[in-house]
């Protein structure tokens, strides 16, 4: 711990964040503690404390880290066809949410439970990803209008909940879970057709 000095409090926070992700990866279906992160930090609790204040402020910090890279991940790819960016963006989706279970479980749980700053940062992060579908659609030929954008939204839902359910009990492959999803979004929209 004596090279703690040597960096900077944004670096310092970083490299805590880095930490924690590495133990959530490490054993996905458990809530790391603060003494297990800032031993792979390599920093005391206390020092953890100091740049977040407190446990719940550093859940925050690694939920809002994990949602930003989330976000970042699953953007479009604007040079694919709207089809291929809709379906890469999908599995992108999958993807980073499998490899951070943990993280992925934390901010819908405690979304659940009426925690105001993991609710907005959820709700913020289910609308980037609605809104690059709706987009997505837009440019296949479907007319954004009220019930897409609902479907869109109630479909966001469904996905939560099988990615919840598969966390806790991987009963298909990886590959058999992104193509459900995949797949679920078509299903949902023909309850639009007359």
């Amino acid at each position: 711990m004596t090279h703690a000095s040597r960096l900077r409090p944004d670096e310092r926070r970083a490299q805590i964040l880095a930490a924690a992700r590495r133990v959530l990866e490490a054993d996905p279906h458990r809530e790391p503690s603060v003494e297990q992160v800032a031993a792979e930090a390599k920093v005391s609790p206390a020092l953890l404390f100091h740049y977040f204040g407190s446990k719940k402020k550093f859940q925050y910090a690694v939920i809002e880290a994990a949602a930003t890279e989330l976000m970042l991940r699953t953007a479009p790819d604007l040079s694919l066809p709207p089809d291929q960016q809709l379906s890469s963006g999908i599995r992108a989706f999958v993807r980073a949410v499998l490899e951070a279970p943990q993280l992925y479980r934390a901010t819908l749980l405690m979304s659940a439970a009426g925690d105001p700053a993991v609710r907005a940062l959820h709700t913020e992060l289910r609308q980037v990803f609605s809104r690059w579908v709706i987009d997505a659609l837009a440019q296949q030929g479907v007319e954004t209008t009220p019930k897409v954008e609902l479907v869109c939204l109630g479909w966001q839902g469904y996905v939560e909940q099988i990615l919840l359910t598969w966390i806790d009990n991987p009963t298909v492959t990886e590959d058999e879970l992104e193509n459900l999803c995949e797949r679920s979004l078509a299903a949902v929209l023909t309850t639009l057709r007359r």
